[in-house]
């Protein structure tokens, strides 16, 4: 499994310090409708170690630093892409290549 970084989101790291990417997964549960999505966000060294060491996450490492997956299964292709979305002052990091 490759991870590519596209360049806005690589200059975004570099512009704001930031090295890991945590993937996770949301869920909320209601009474009408279940809603599970995939939440990919920045996370700091203290929080990366915790990941892993008690929610037992992989590290997987890139050229940019790491990326956290869960301990569950997801589906991944050969080639995930992160990338950088931008709205009014919001930061969204983007993902192709991983499923439930």
């Amino acid at each position: 499994m490759e991870f590519v970084y596209e360049q806005a989101l690589q200059e975004y790291m570099v512009q704001k310090g930031k090295k890991n990417i945590v993937v996770e997964v949301a869920q909320s549960s209601h009474s009408d409708f279940d809603v599970q999505e995939l939440h990919v966000h920045f996370v700091n060294e203290k929080q990366a170690e915790f990941l892993k060491s008690k929610k037992r996450f992989r590290a997987k490492s890139t050229f940019m630093g790491e990326v956290l997956l869960p301990p569950y299964r997801l589906e991944y292709d050969d080639t995930v892409v992160f990338g950088l979305k931008a709205f009014l002052c919001f930061k969204l990091i983007t993902h192709r290549g991983i499923r439930f």
